[in-house]
C-alpha cells in the first residue's frame, strides 16, 4: 500500500501510527500506518519520498496529528561478525512527534 504525502498533510486527519526507517545513505523513509493500511510515503510522481533527517518528516506533516511515531533502525552487526542467524535486529525508538 502506497500513502500520498500530499494526501495525509491535513489538520483533520489523524494518522494512528508511523515509522521514521533508518536506511543506508543517511536517507529516512517514511511507513505509515493509515486508514487501516501500512504503507511508505510517495511522491505525485510515484517516487518513495526520501528524508535526510527526523525534522524534515515533522516538517512535511506538520499539519496532521501523529498519535505514535517511532524511528526504526536494522541494524548488521550480527551479520558482520558473524553472529547468529535468523533473530531481530530491529531497534525501535519512539519519538516525542509532536508540533
Amino acid at each position: 500500500m502506497k500513502h500520498r504525502l500530499s494526501h495525509l498533510n491535513f489538520n483533520d486527519i489523524e494518522i494512528p501510527e508511523i515509522n521514521i526507517h533508518s536506511f543506508e545513505m543517511g536517507d529516512y523513509l517514511l511507513e505509515v500506518d493509515y486508514n487501516d493500511h501500512k504503507g511508505y510515503v510517495f511522491d505525485d510522481q510515484d517516487n518513495i519520498v526520501k528524508f535526510k533527517n527526523v525534522s524534515q518528516v515533522k516538517e512535511a506533516l506538520n499539519e496532521c496529528r501523529v498519535k505514535s511515531a517511532y524511528l526504526v533502525h536494522q541494524s548488521a552487526y550480527d551479520e558482520m561478525c558473524g553472529g547468529a542467524e535468523g533473530g531481530s535486529n530491529e531497534l525501535k525508538i519512539e519519538l516525542n512527534f509532536k508540533h
